[in-house]
């Protein structure tokens, strides 16, 4: 017995120093292989939005310039710029130490700031974890959680280089975790502090600065309340007897920190309405291929969601959500469960349903609502735990296995993954994959080192947009263009680049191929392209 409490003590200590191990290089190749990715479609579009309302801080603030007209008349005005706040003052720092001398002041931007969007990802991973500390009380098991979650390909890819939708999803997984340790506390009859309402508040604007859909927060904040009520049989009156004014104090303070987030509001707090209305209905001509149709943004049909869940969540999420009417007696035996589990399955499920009922328009997959992900990822991996441990280390160990080489395999391309179910149809016709032009990085290498197209350098290059591919061609290749949805036509030869958006899925005319970046979904077989490179007369 003696024995083998000591051969227990010593695996601990030993996983310990491992799972530290691994955290600390994980989060130092992060940084690295995050900044050695391309630039994605969107990163210059954020990064004009945030000058734009550098503008208005600046008018509001020093009375320098005046930039009202410019940013009230911009399509993507009401894009949040919370994030900014930080990512500005991280590259600031950085670029005391660090310069990508190739590239423009831009580029070196974005690439910079892509270290930032991974450790938010990490961060994510974090407070995820925090949440199953709080449902299963196994640090040996929440541990594992973590390492599945950080090698998830889907999520890691957007931690690379996505500019909103993961800062989007740390800002929820935090709000959401702070909220827990609030209810808990009401549950419980513990006083709450001034300074977790104050994070809290903090936290709830930050989210709704990154994008306005953060509104949704309030609802799951509502669901978790009424649970609350529930479980414990607690009385709306001593809910408003014992916590009016800290309620009042969290409406307040989040609608002050929400005000300055957002400098388009110091123009019109009325704004908000507006940008409420416009998360609905932008952008316009935007469809998504999904399942062999290019599915409207404006004209979703209710499968949409599905659809895209079915092929990105991992396999131990349908497995978890299978398992619950076998576990759902033993997970709700315990309050604490029934508040944290309860609400974050009612929240999915009602965020899921409001989306197709009110028909929000939602387009590249499932990045708008990728936010859910890590609450039906923490929902599924405790169900299967209270099923049993034991299945749940095979297939959390199996799945982790398997991530790793796919992770080496799809590098850069991990947001590009799709599950088991993928290797049943053809990914190219059914679906959208590098929409974001993450291949341009790639791509230019490639040009950069073909013979062919190095004998016509003084011909041009037409990529859309053309920030994904300029900052990285060769100076020997002078004449870099945008083009559209339709393709360019000329006179003489000339370079064509397509990556896989669905509004330049058809192959162009009197064009051959000459390039083509790829990789195989699942090592051997399923070939997925990303971008191609033609010669076009």
């Amino acid at each position: 017995m003696i024995y083998n409490r000591l051969m227990e003590k010593s695996f601990k200590i030993n996983f310990t120093h491992i799972y530290n191990l691994f955290l600390f290089l994980y989060v130092c190749l992060g940084f690295y292989f995050s900044i050695k990715t391309g630039v994605t479609s969107d990163e210059l579009v954020h990064l004009g939005n945030w000058r734009l309302s550098f503008e208005v801080i600046n008018k509001f603030l020093l009375n320098i310039g005046d930039s009202n007209f410019d940013l009230v008349n911009y399509e993507w005005k009401f894009h949040g710029i919370g994030f900014h706040h930080f990512s500005q003052l991280y590259v600031f720092i950085l670029n005391f130490f660090v310069n990508f001398e190739p590239y423009d002041k831009d580029t070196s931007h974005m690439l910079l700031t892509h270290s930032l969007y991974f450790f938010t990802f990490f961060l994510s991973g974090i407070f995820s974890k925090k949440i199953i500390d709080l449902l299963i009380k196994d640090s040996f098991i929440s541990k594992i959680f973590l390492i599945f979650y950080l090698m998830y390909p889907y999520l890691l890819g957007h931690g690379f280089y996505n500019p909103s939708d993961m800062a989007f999803l740390f800002a929820w997984i935090l709000c959401t975790y702070i909220s827990f340790n609030i209810f808990i506390k009401i549950l419980k009859n513990q006083e709450i502090h001034l300074s977790s309402i104050f994070i809290i508040s903090f936290s709830t604007a930050f989210l709704l600065s990154i994008r306005i859909s953060g509104i949704l927060i309030f609802l799951q904040y509502l669901i978790t309340l009424i649970t609350t009520i529930n479980v414990g049989k607690i009385s709306i009156t001593r809910i408003v007897k014992f916590y009016s004014f800290k309620i009042f104090l969290f409406i307040l303070f989040t609608f002050i920190f929400t005000y300055l987030f957002y400098p388009i509001f110091w123009i019109d707090p009325l704004n908000i309405l507006h940008a409420i209305n416009q998360m609905k209905n932008i952008p316009y001509g935007v469809c998504t291929l999904t399942l062999g149709n290019c599915m409207d943004a404006l004209n979703l049909p209710s499968s949409y969601i599905l659809i895209w869940l079915f092929f990105k969540l991992p396999l131990l999420a349908f497995i978890g959500l299978t398992l619950f009417p076998f576990t759902e007696k033993r997970i709700f035996s315990q309050p604490v469960r029934q508040i944290i589990l309860g609400s974050i399955l009612l929240s999915v499920i009602s965020i899921i349903f409001l989306l197709i009922l009110f028909e929000v328009n939602l387009y590249d997959e499932l990045r708008h609502i990728l936010f859910l992900v890590p609450l039906i990822l923490i929902a599924s991996f405790s169900i299967i735990y209270f099923f049993s441990k034991k299945l749940l280390l095979y297939i959390t160990f199996i799945s982790i296995f398997v991530f790793t080489a796919q992770n080496i395999n799809m590098y850069p391309y991990q947001y590009t993954w799709f599950n088991s179910f993928g290797n049943f149809i053809n990914i190219n016709n059914n679906f959208e994959v590098d929409y974001w032009g993450v291949s341009g990085r790639n791509i230019a290498k490639k040009i950069n080192n073909n013979k062919q197209l190095l004998q016509l350098k003084d011909k041009c290059i037409y990529v859309a947009p053309k920030h994904v591919i300029e900052p990285f061609i060769s100076a020997d290749y002078n004449c870099v263009k945008s083009f559209f949805s339709i393709y360019p036509k000329s006179n003489e030869k000339y370079i064509l680049i397509k990556y896989m958006r669905n509004i330049r899925r058809e192959n162009p005319d009197n064009c051959e191929l000459i390039i083509e970046e790829s990789y195989n979904l699942n090592l051997f077989g399923n070939k997925l392209i990303l971008g191609e490179v033609y010669l076009c007369n």
